[in-house]
């Protein structure tokens, strides 16, 4: 009885996920990218991976993550094994994200892998900044702290709540 239930709401998933695609050709990817903020708990890890993300099944994603600069490219983030990602974390895709085996990225913590004034004046001192953000094996990030373009975090290391 139980897995035909469960075979029912992931059926169900499956068909809310496929609208969600569908609407986002017409709309926009932020379409998804609103759906994955407010996604639940239980559907958040599953619901990325429909969308191209690389989760592994034992980490744990809380809600009110939230997307920017995906341009339908959900295949820019890499989450290994054991990891925890708190809630209202926020990555920036423009470029990708690696988060290795049993990292903490605690609550609040946003991820940049892009940094520019766009077309404006002080374009001509600072110039666009991008680059890949990659934390290794065990690291823990702590609340509110913001990671910017480019950084690659060491195994095990701590960064302080921001």
């Amino acid at each position: 009885m139980k897995k035909s239930i469960k075979k029912v709401l992931v059926l169900f998933l499956n068909i809310k996920i496929c609208f969600i695609k569908l609407k986002a050709k017409i709309f926009g990817d932020y379409i998804i990218n609103q759906y994955i903020e407010k996604c639940s708990e239980r559907n958040i890890r599953y619901s990325l991976e429909k969308f191209g993300a690389d989760v592994a099944n034992t980490s744990n994603v809380k809600r009110g993550l939230t997307l920017d600069n995906t341009y339908f490219r959900y295949d820019k983030l890499l989450i290994e094994e054991n990891c925890f990602i708190g809630r209202n974390v926020f990555l920036d895709l423009a470029n990708k994200i690696f988060i290795k085996k049993d990292c903490v990225i605690s609550e609040g913590v946003s991820i940049l892998t892009h940094q520019d004034v766009g077309n404006r004046i002080l374009s001509k001192y600072y110039k666009r900044k991008d680059g890949d953000v990659t934390f290794d094996e065990g690291c823990w990030i702590g609340a509110n702290a913001t990671i910017l373009c480019g950084i690659v975090i060491g195994k095990c290391a701590v960064v302080a709540a921001g």
